[in-house]
């Protein structure tokens, strides 16, 4: 991300947002809430509700430490510090070590910055295969998918959650991305 967006100096929101400004605080939740979503949702592999309390625990914690701030230091690196580190807690008091551990192995992808058409790309298909999701029907192949794609729990433990063996996970999964293929293909096509 640019550090001018729409002829908005970040720096001048900053300033801002340290005085008590309220609409610097709304551009800044505003700019920056997707990404800390998006980060919520994949370091920690957690369902939307619990992201979306950790995104709001973070964005309070960052507004009301905002002094704290160093001159020069980049408002989305210190936000996703807090946002690691609550993500980092929670894991702490869910699942302890292999939460964590799964959560420290995706971060070195998540500080890779995005530029704003890859991320635009990125929302776009993982709307696609969440509308995928909801459209199967009740059943082994949604149960697995949405365990997989959306709660972010391994084959073996989706295996566990349902009492079936990790092949049939695994097939499953299969046939959804086969699945998820061909329609991507014929939006694509529609379009």
């Amino acid at each position: 991300m640019s550090e001018k967006q729409e002829g908005v100096d970040e720096k001048d929101m900053i300033i801002r947002a340290k005085s008590g400004d309220q609409k610097a605080y709304i551009y800044l939740y505003q700019r920056y809430y997707a990404v800390t979503y998006r980060f919520c949702m994949t370091f920690g592999g957690m369902d939307s509700d619990t992201a979306k309390d950790i995104l709001q625990e973070s964005f309070i914690r960052a507004f009301r430490h905002l002094h704290n701030l160093r001159e020069g230091q980049k408002f989305l690196a210190w936000l996703l510090t807090i946002t690691r580190n609550r993500c980092l807690s929670h894991l702490s008091r869910e699942d302890g070590f292999s939460k964590k551990h799964n959560a420290w192995s995706r971060e070195a992808e998540l500080f890779r910055p995005p530029n704003d058409l890859e991320f635009l790309e990125t929302e776009r298909r993982i709307k696609a295969v969440q509308e995928i999701i909801n459209d199967l029907p009740a059943g082994g192949m949604k149960d697995c998918a949405k365990a997989f794609y959306v709660d972010g729990l391994s084959t073996s433990e989706i295996a566990k959650r349902y009492d079936t063996p990790k092949s049939t996970v695994t097939t499953r999964l299969d046939r959804f991305r086969t699945r998820i293929r061909k329609r991507l293909l014929a939006r694509v096509m529609e379009e």
